[in-house]
């Protein structure tokens, strides 16, 4: 008997006018427009200034993008700088890594709130956290559409049946999976006042372990191999890290005082 399957959809890219739409453009595209009414809406609840969050959202997301390409070559594709200089890192269009992606957003948003714009760090920066997981939900769905991480041979029911390699996990898929879980979580957990800081813990202690374990399931035999350090991907070291730091959130957040929890929502403004 033949296992269940789930069967290989190909990308379709049209063309309006000069301009392509591929279906990972515009699903990325989708989730920073969700992500960032979500942080609006929530920091309107949390009664912070509107240009504060988003004008600190939009930095940190493009922050996270020139982040996410530098790792990219550094980490994945060291060569590049060889065959094009080094102003390939500036090429955020031509590959990215999502653990880059993340330092990136962290350097962005420290930077704007520390630096350019200051502000109470952990309550604007807890904010943006809180939507970046419904925006990375429809990123990882992108990178579902458009098969980018293709995985190990398997039978397991949600592997996608490629053509010409056969059954192998798609690891988009499953970090999109993933990600709806943690929407779930945000919401549940959001039902009750939070210290800031909160749901950046939240997201590094689930999301870090899962994908930890997800990189075991990537190819090593197709020509898109992540490189692997001491046996473990770039990103498994990201995970490593991620982790630590989310723990050191919790520790911080268990000596911070009782004052420094978030106030319950207040009433709306009549402005």
């Amino acid at each position: 008997m033949l296992p269940l399957l789930l069967p290989y959809w190909a990308p379709q890219v049209y063309n309006l006018g000069p301009i392509p739409i591929d279906p990972w453009a515009t699903l990325v595209c989708i989730g920073f427009v969700v992500g960032l009414e979500i942080v609006r809406a929530r920091g309107i609840r949390k009664g912070l200034a509107v240009p504060d969050v988003i004008d600190g959202a939009v930095f940190t997301v493009a922050m996270g993008f020139l982040g996410g390409h530098i790792v990219h070559v550094l980490a994945y594709n060291p060569q590049r700088i060889d065959e094009e200089g080094w102003l390939t890192l500036l090429k955020v269009w031509a590959g990215l890594s999502s653990y880059g992606g993340f330092i990136g957003a962290v350097v962005g948003a420290i930077l704007f709130y520390t630096l350019i714009r200051k502000r109470d760090f952990w309550t604007h920066a807890d904010n943006i956290m809180f939507g970046f997981p419904f925006g990375w939900f429809f990123g990882r769905a992108g990178c579902a559409s458009v098969h980018d991480h293709i995985g190990r041979p398997s039978d397991f029911f949600l592997a996608v049946d490629f053509p010409g390699i056969g059954p192998r996990h798609d690891l988009g898929l499953y970090e999109a999976l993933l990600t709806l879980g943690i929407v779930i979580a945000f919401l549940i957990a959001d039902r009750r006042p939070r210290r800031p800081g909160f749901f950046a813990a939240l997201w590094a202690t689930l999301y870090a372990p899962v994908r930890f374990g997800l990189d075991f399931l990537r190819n090593q035999d197709l020509s898109n191999a992540d490189v692997r350090w001491l046996g473990l991907t770039p990103a498994q070291y990201g995970s490593i890290a991620m982790f630590l730091a989310g723990l050191g959130v919790i520790v911080y957040l268990s000596r911070a005082p009782a004052a420094d929890t978030m106030a319950p929502d207040p009433e709306p403004s009549e402005e």
